[in-house]
């Protein structure tokens, strides 16, 4: 099997298993467009569904609402309840759409469906837009609520904590979007690559739940970056490659913010215990042992196969694997050449 082919395959494979339906993208789609004409279209997606690299199935979509009132920060409730007040009844007039319910937090406003095939749910977050700080896009940044960095169980768990005010933090998720579009563009395996290894975290996450501290964003970035450095690489030696160096990036934090260089997007793995490292290299060693085996597959059914235990985790009864600083595993020959 030449490289190509098992290019090919795998790529496919990401298509039909791990990326969002068409009729996902299609509904959501939908959903957007009617909240962009309540909102007069001032507004713009976040996170990983506008950046291509969202996993199926995709059960929120974060959409910034921008303003130009600094006061926002000091006091959101005004702008909340009036976003609140357009959204209700705008739903309830809605020929298209099913609303279960519209709640209001303190920083942002969740819309869950009714109609949704699965749950389905825009969170919806005011920013103070920054037109006289510009990324190197030409695009504002935003200052927006920290809660817009968490998922939304998190979130739910931030809200909870009453005594503890939400902050506000300088954000580029425009530049983030336009970064990946880019490089979506002059290679889609960087999509295909960060679907697969998000999904195999995903699949730890069901395991482990929170006990697995490695973050989606983190993972992004790592793929990211590989393939900054190596821009005509495959989906195959992007995986193989990222799950090799994986314990390298929970050393130090090294992913500067792109609003913010004096923060990094990874600044969480400074504060992770020795036994929640442990637990991450541990399933990266056994991912990393399955996925090194790509290029000497012969078959379409075999690479199947493989991504397929690839993505099947089984909990072990060892409460450790090993000592971190030993863990690190890397290739001898990356790609099988």
């Amino acid at each position: 099997m030449t490289d190509q082919d098992l290019n090919v395959i795998i790529n496919k494979y990401v298509k039909e298993h791990l990326s969002p339906k068409p009729e996902q993208r299609e509904y959501i789609t939908e959903k957007y467009r009617e909240l962009c004409e309540f909102l007069s279209y001032n507004c713009f997606q976040s996170g990983s569904y506008p950046r291509y690299t969202a996993v199926d199935p995709v059960h929120d979509l974060d959409v910034i609402h921008p303003v130009k009132d600094l006061t926002l920060e000091d006091d959101p409730a005004l702008v909340i309840d009036s976003l609140y007040g357009l959204l209700v009844e705008a739903y309830a007039n809605s020929k298209i759409t099913k609303v279960k319910r519209i709640s209001r937090q303190t920083h942002s406003i969740t819309i869950e469906f009714a109609d949704a095939d699965g749950e389905f749910s825009i969170d919806l977050v005011p920013a103070v837009e920054l037109p006289n700080e510009l990324n190197e896009f030409d695009l504002p940044l935003y200052c927006v609520p920290e809660i817009l960095e968490l998922n939304r169980h998190n979130r739910q768990i931030r809200y909870a904590e009453a005594d503890k005010p939400v902050s506000w933090i300088k954000s580029d998720p425009r530049g983030y979007i336009k970064a990946s579009h880019e490089l979506n563009e002059s290679n889609s395996g960087f999509r295909h690559a960060a679907k697969l290894i998000k999904s195999w975290r995903h699949a730890c996450k069901m395991i482990y739940g929170d006990k697995f501290k490695l973050k989606s964003f983190h993972l992004e970035q790592i793929v990211y970056t590989f393939f900054i450095s190596k821009p005509d690489a495959t989906t195959a030696e992007a995986v193989i490659d990222c799950f090799a160096k994986l314990p390298g990036y929970l050393q130090e934090p090294q992913f500067a913010d792109r609003a913010d260089p004096g923060k990094h997007i990874d600044d969480y793995i400074a504060e992770l215990l020795i036994e929640e490292k442990n637990l991450i290299i541990r399933l990266q060693s056994e991912a990393f042992s399955i996925i090194r085996s790509l290029p000497g597959l012969n078959t379409e059914e075999e690479v199947r196969s493989c991504l397929d235990r690839l993505l099947t985790i089984r909990k072990s009864t060892f409460p450790n694997y090993a000592a971190f600083s030993s863990a690190v595993v890397a290739p001898s020959r990356p790609w099988g050449s």
